[in-house]
């Protein structure tokens, strides 16, 4: 578990045979995609069908991330990705961080192991802590974190809508961490009245509740919702004693929502929002190392506030969001010889206010100016006896703020086949002084099927107060940021190839020479995203995608820590990872989907002064079925790793073998 905590950083060997197999396959396989979409004018695709075709993948739909504002997903240049609540849905049962560990360009070691692991998010190869997590287009983070990571578990599925994730580096609206691109999850507020529940059970002692009600009372309509999980789990730390006596690690979970809407008017509205979640896991003295009597409790609680005011295409939106975190390692450590006890806390607090106003300055040309301020501070206090005697240690509470002024401008021809986003932040924080980022960003669109995109952007990432606690001469992160692709649809084929090619210098690193933060990484990384989704038929839908992700780092020699090297592939992270999804709808009540998903070898860290270990390839087989009794009851099964494939995806620790889930949902 405390090896979530530490960024480390690493590397592949190079497979160009395999890498040069799996482009020329995916290529094909859009190639050939492209074909059978030419034939859209066939009778065997009714108007019926067409109207029937996923909205994951409808670029008519409309987006909210890719310049704050409502436009519809095909008038951006952008790389956008829509989980709506239908794909939510055909995942019931599972977790948010494994339903985006499945999506083109992500991989979030930690989803697949043992409940309440922290998982990594890596976006197009870039570092935990340099995605940025929104909730409602508002940042989060914990500033008690080494890297201001923000921990999905305290995310539960029965709170989301629906999750818009826009990759490529993002900091010019969206400010730090967004290097690798953002995350935006959109929590739920229908004004449907009605009550909904949710109850599931399956393997390591897993069960899943949650209750829901929503209404609509004149002008003002709310959602509320509660959740409990729990699991008896498994041993979190991987065995290699021989002896099989590690325990089983369990995993508890509380979490509820309130979100409340006002139309003050036909133009102004107001939201207000708030969540809280507590979770404790039993977690393991480290990579192969069990630990009876050790716990982590992680708790947030996230309230915001949104006034908008909304006549044609002007808009002005202003939102305050307040964020608390509260964590505890605790360890009665009976088990061990040389500490007796350690209690370790943290608590953090995040004030985030944002204002923006959007409106057209010309025909063809919409302005978008704004500011936003936010603050974070954090205490840490630790407690442990040991066999030399007892010892405290208390962290001076500490905070670091940081102002910002940006601008777009959406510029398009008038007949709405160019497309040019421009953009600027000024950036001042209280510790390190000024940054500036830009973004520029065309796209073009050539027929009605085909779309060209491209774009250029920088993007930066503050460094957190746990290292300014160590280093207060620490710089920002710096990213620049290219990437172009292609994209085609038709009503029934919608395919989509992005290459992209990033550099990071300034990066911040653990010294272990003098113990201490520096800036000192420099991380080369590119790559190629291949997507596909084909309606067949009224009955059949096929999907797929591909990454291809290169990564170079600069760093210091993990080994011998006194001289620095050249690492030619990245911790925990795959060069190439695919994936492929058939989904058979066998009658209006019934419906089946199976996927596979393929992960490549991975380096990681092989422990202190070590060399980095090789983790094996791996491909889980997945299965999901639901079947509609009838509008009000729903029951579905979910199963992951259905060959009971024995894999890693950190070294030292265990993930989940044959995963079933059992669930009924009544509304």
């Amino acid at each position: 578990m405390v090896l979530f905590l530490q960024e480390a950083h690493c590397s592949l060997k190079k497979n160009k045979t395999m890498s040069q197999k799996l482009i020329t396959l995916s290529v094909c396989l859009i190639a050939t995609t492209i074909a059978f979409g030419q034939q859209e004018k066939s009778t065997i695709f009714k108007d019926t069908l067409r109207k029937r075709v996923d909205s994951s993948i409808n670029l008519e739909e409309v987006i909210v991330t890719a310049n704050k504002l409502e436009q519809k997903q095909n008038s951006t240049g952008k790389v956008v990705t829509v989980i709506n609540a239908a794909a939510l849905q055909a995942n019931a049962g599972r977790t948010i961080a494994q339903i985006l560990n499945e999506q083109a360009g992500l991989y979030l070691p930690g989803s697949l192991s043992n409940a309440g692991t922290v998982p990594s998010i890596y976006m197009r190869g870039a570092s935990s802590g340099r995605t940025l997590i929104l909730i409602d287009g508002m940042p989060v983070g914990d500033p008690s974190m080494i890297s201001n990571e923000f921990d999905l578990n305290l995310v539960p599925l029965n709170l989301i809508e629906r999750i818009e994730i826009l990759k490529g580096a993002q900091s010019t609206l969206y400010g730090s961490d967004a290097i690798g691109g953002v995350i935006n999850i959109i929590t739920k507020n229908k004004s449907i009245a009605n009550f909904s529940g949710d109850f599931s059970t399956g393997s390591y002692g897993t069960r899943k509740l949650n209750l829901q009600h929503s209404n609509t009372i004149g002008k003002l309509n709310y959602a509320v919702g509660f959740g409990n999980e729990s699991a008896t789990g498994f041993s979190s730390a991987t065995d290699i004693t021989g002896k099989n006596n590690f325990d089983k690690d369990g995993y508890k979970n509380n979490n509820w929502f309130a979100n409340i809407n006002y139309a003050i008017n036909k133009n102004w509205n107001l939201k207000a929002s708030t969540h809280q979640t507590s979770y404790n896991a039993d977690i393991d003295y480290g990579a192969f190392k069990d630990d009876k009597d050790e716990k982590f409790n992680n708790a947030t609680k996230l309230t915001g506030l949104i006034l908008k005011y909304k006549k044609e295409k002007t808009i002005f939106q202003l939102q305050y969001q307040l964020s608390t975190q509260d964590r505890q390692y605790k360890n009665d450590s009976l088990d061990k010889t040389y500490t007796i006890f350690e209690d370790n806390q943290y608590t953090g607090k995040s004030h985030f206010a944002d204002a923006f106003y959007s409106t057209p300055i010309a025909k063809n040309i919409q302005w978008i100016m704004g500011g936003d301020f936010r603050y974070g501070s954090y205490q840490q206090t630790y407690t442990s006896i040991s066999e030399y005697g007892p010892y405290n240690d208390n962290f001076k509470d500490t905070f670091q703020y940081q102002t910002a002024l940006y601008s777009s401008l959406l510029i398009n021809d008038a007949s709405n086949k160019w497309l040019l986003e421009l953009g600027g932040r000024m950036n001042k924080h209280n510790r390190y002084g000024s940054n500036q980022t830009f973004t520029i960003s065309p796209s073009y669109k050539l027929n009605a099927q085909f779309r060209l995109m491209a774009s250029a952007s920088t993007g930066y990432k503050a460094p957190s107060l746990y290292q300014l606690s160590y280093n207060e001469a620490l710089k920002p992160e710096q990213s620049f940021n290219t990437e172009m692709g292609i994209e085609y649809k038709t009503n029934t084929v919608f395919t989509r190839a992005v290459y992209y090619n990033r550099t990071i210098d300034n990066g911040i690193d653990y010294n272990y020479i003098d113990y201490n933060f520096f800036n000192y990484i420099r991380q080369k990384v590119n790559g190629t995203e291949l997507e596909l989704n084909w309606k067949a038929n009224e009955k059949n839908n096929i999907s797929l995608n591909y990454t291809l992700m290169n990564g170079q780092e600069t760093n210091q020699n993990r080994v011998t820590t006194t001289d620095t090297i050249t690492y030619n592939y990245l911790l925990k992270r795959p060069k190439n990872t695919a994936g492929i999804q058939w989904t058979y709808e066998a009658s209006p009540k019934l419906n089946v989907s199976i996927a596979a998903r393929y992960i490549s070898k991975r380096y990681d860290v092989g422990g202190y002064a070590a060399e980095d270990v090789s983790l094996k390839s791996y491909t889980l087989l997945n299965a999901h079925i639901q079947y509609k009794f009838s509008k009000h009851i729903m029951m579905y099964a979910d199963a992951q790793n259905i060959g009971n494939v024995a894999f890693q995806e950190i070294n030292g620790y265990n993930a989940i073998g044959r995963m079933l889930m059992l669930g009924l949902k009544l509304k």
